[in-house]
């Protein structure tokens, strides 16, 4: 059999890709507000200062002057999220296309992974741990009249651990910051997020039976399952990627957020192509990739939240 790759074999494996990339999204792609984005930076936000209405004069004929003041924040051209594959073998190209093989499902979730590790603005190193870089929810925004400033997240974002893990206390004090930011109040597209791994999934447990939350049957299916669940007012997301504290080994972040707050900039949605390298003995090439880049448009509508584990 020939391993050569047809335009049948391209659209092919594009529409696979695609259609996976659909079925398996990652769980803070609904906890993010999606903008298309063109050119070498994108600004998200001129919003970094509040805006108020002001009353007009009867039989004023003067046009209202009202400028949003504050700096901007950009989403700036990023490198590719990627991963790749060599086909080899006859009996892997002929099912290389198929939604239902390896080669697309592992490469295409693949992708998916790195797009919500942008999301919370961390990366993995090569010890296997997360720690917070740059965008997202947690990392430097880019700032200024163009992009190039880093701004990391105020200190006064951060509610100090205290020697516990997730507490209701915390959980309070960290919506009534967001709330008194005027995130999360005024409609439902407004909704709050927050990302805790397993270890504090047993402390929202604990806290629903401490302050007496009746859990019905799905909510208890939802939480027990790892699959986002809103309780007490927050919609929670479980990943074990969640970055632990710098210079400690045991002080977990767990950020909430607003969704208006977390701007994606999509240069590119997941995209599969195949080809054959003709520098590598003209075999197939299986690839997926995305351009995205997220960004905060404002500080105060994110806080994290401390939590140390046993």
């Amino acid at each position: 059999m020939s391993l050569e790759v047809t335009q049948h074999h391209k659209l092919q494996y594009a529409a696979s890709v695609q259609m996976v990339a659909q079925q398996t999204k990652n769980p803070f792609q609904s906890a993010v507000t999606p903008a298309p984005a063109s050119g070498e930076a994108q600004s998200v936000s001129d919003l970094l200062d509040a805006v108020e209405y002001s009353r007009g004069k009867e039989k004023s004929r003067r046009n209202p002057e009202n400028p949003v003041t504050g700096s901007r924040r950009w989403a700036v051209l990023p490198e590719p999220v990627e991963t790749g594959q060599y086909i080899t073998k006859e009996d892997k190209f002929r099912t290389a296309t198929d939604p239902t093989s390896s080669y697309v499902r592992a490469h295409t979730m693949a992708v998916n992974r790195g797009r919500a590790d942008l999301i919370l603005g961390i990366s993995k190193g090569t010890d296997g741990k997360f720690s917070v870089t740059e965008g997202g929810v947690l990392g430097i925004a880019r700032e200024g009249k163009t992009p190039g400033t880093g701004t990391p997240l105020p200190a006064s974002q951060y509610l100090d651990n205290g020697g516990t893990g997730l507490e209701l206390a915390k959980l309070i004090t960290a919506v009534e910051m967001l709330n008194l930011a005027d995130f999360g109040l005024e409609d439902n597209m407004d909704e709050l997020f927050c990302a805790i791994t397993p270890k504090q999934k047993t402390d929202l447990l604990n806290i629903a039976a401490a302050s007496k939350i009746n859990l019905n049957a799905f909510q208890i299916q939802q939480l027990e399952t790892g699959k986002p669940t809103t309780l007490m007012g927050i919609t929670w997301i479980f990943t074990n990627r969640c970055p632990l504290k710098k210079g400690t080994a045991d002080i977990r972040l767990n950020p909430v957020w607003a969704k208006s707050n977390i701007v994606e900039a999509e240069w590119q949605a997941v995209k599969g192509e195949m080809w054959n390298d003709t520098s590598a003995k003209n075999l197939p090439y299986a690839y997926v990739s995305s351009y995205t880049d997220v960004v905060r448009a404002q500080d105060k509508g994110v806080v994290v939240i401390e939590s140390k584990e046993a």
